[in-house]
């Protein structure tokens, strides 16, 4: 998964560095909060982001960031808590209908995954990868309020522990201004 996340990173930065936006009409900002969850794991965040369009045309991407919390079941049966700050990027139509496919990591191991290691277990291979989705939703706009529904597959995992499960569903309420 390390693999994808560069590629995703690169094509992320490519775009931004592309500009495609050409005027203020084609961008907007919101913020938002999230709910996901398989049976009983869950992950909520809340967070801000932007929605760049190319010039006249509502075909587009979101650039994400939030902070939330997350408490899933571990494939050794115990229950797991954590926080994370993530940055995901959507891409698709945005209008009064949205239609996306997207992709994100945690940040915070992104930033500080060799902090998490000792010089033994690096040396030794006991390292993880980032934690990190990719997904496919849709959403319906009314005024300043979308609700998006969405499907994320997730690696969700630590030094000692992975996640039993990688699919989660969930909504996302976002306030455009």
């Amino acid at each position: 998964m390390k693999k994808y996340t560069a590629i995703f990173g690169f094509f992320v930065l490519f775009l931004i560095l592309s500009n495609p936006v050409k005027s203020d009409e084609g961008l907007s900002n919101h913020i938002f909060y999230s709910y996901e969850s398989n049976g009983s794991d869950y992950l909520y965040f809340v967070g801000v982001g932007t929605t760049l369009k190319v010039n006249h045309s509502d075909l587009g991407m979101q650039l994400n960031t939030a902070i939330g919390n997350a408490e899933v079941l571990a494939s050794d049966g115990y229950l797991e808590e954590y926080t994370a700050w993530e940055v995901s990027a959507k891409f698709g139509y945005f209008s009064d209908i949205s239609i996306f496919v997207e992709g994100g990591f945690d940040l915070t191991e992104s930033l500080f995954h060799d902090l998490r290691y000792s010089d033994y277990e690096q040396e030794n291979g006991y390292t993880d990868d980032v934690d990190a989705f990719i997904g496919l939703g849709a959403g319906i706009k009314s005024g300043a309020i979308e609700i998006s529904g969405f499907v994320r597959f997730r690696e969700i995992d630590s030094e000692y522990w992975e996640a039993a499960s990688e699919s989660f569903s969930g909504l996302q309420i976002a306030l455009h201004f």
